[in-house]
């Protein structure tokens, strides 16, 4: 992937990998994780919110990742966030990075925490709202919620964003699109706060499946534009130039 984008993801930038389920995501994030720890030596935290350390781990040892051993040695940190609200799920990532000192930093995926911002700003909102307002609605005040609801989106992503920056981390995050989407992330607002996209896809040609990868924009890096094929080999994402 480093010739598409100039040599490498430059550095302290975060980067959104978009792609409906079942097209690599997770595995670029793994990938991304991995190589930094073995090739480089840099430090790396992976964060999920959907599965549980032990799948992450073995999920990684199909491609040769020792994700434990490299655990062992201090250059991985695998975090499993579940069941928090999103002040504690920015007070724990604050905590690991302080602690740990990241270089590297993947997140899947960033869709969750959309969520669970868009959760927040509803509670809040409801709170506010007169009892018979919220049960028969209010056109007006429905519509400006909305508005609403989506700047606290931008703002929570902006703001991680910003603090990875900060804190100078090359940050992967990733992002659930469903097939015909029009935009790169499930919350239509990721791809504006982060410095770079990667587009996944994958179509079913017979029994074939074809994969390919975009990089769709790239922040101080010059793209080699045009979409490419890849598969998973024993040693994780190839691709065909």
């Amino acid at each position: 992937m480093d010739s598409l984008i100039g040599g490498g993801f430059p550095p302290d930038s975060a980067i959104l990998v978009s792609g409906t389920p079942g097209t690599g995501k997770t595995i670029l994030s793994l990938q991304f994780i991995a190589e930094g720890a073995r090739k480089y030596g840099e430090r790396g935290i992976y964060i999920t919110f959907e599965e549980r350390k032990e799948k992450i781990r073995e999920q990684a040892r199909q491609f040769g990742w020792d994700f434990e051993g490299l655990e062992k040695k201090g250059l991985i940190k695998v975090m499993s966030i579940s069941k928090l609200s999103l002040g504690q799920i920015f007070s724990e990532m604050q905590s690991a990075i302080k602690e740990f000192r990241p270089r590297r930093l993947a997140i899947d995926s960033l869709t969750y925490i959309a969520l669970s911002a868009h959760s927040r700003q509803r509670l809040v909102e409801l709170e506010k709202t007169p009892t018979d307002e919220a049960i028969f609605g209010n056109e007006p005040r429905t519509s400006a919620a909305i508005g609403w609801d989506s700047l606290v989106v931008r703002k929570t992503v902006m703001d991680l964003v910003q603090f990875l920056q900060e804190n100078r981390i090359c940050a992967v995050l990733t992002s659930e699109i469903s097939k015909n989407s029009e935009w790169y992330s499930r919350d239509t607002l990721s791809e504006f706060a982060c410095d770079g996209i990667i587009l996944l896809r994958s179509t079913a040609i017979g029994s074939d499946l074809n994969r390919s990868l975009e990089v769709v924009k790239m922040r101080n890096a010059k793209i080699k534009g045009g979409a490419y094929g890849f598969d998973f080999y024993k040693n994780g994402i190839e691709i065909r130039q």
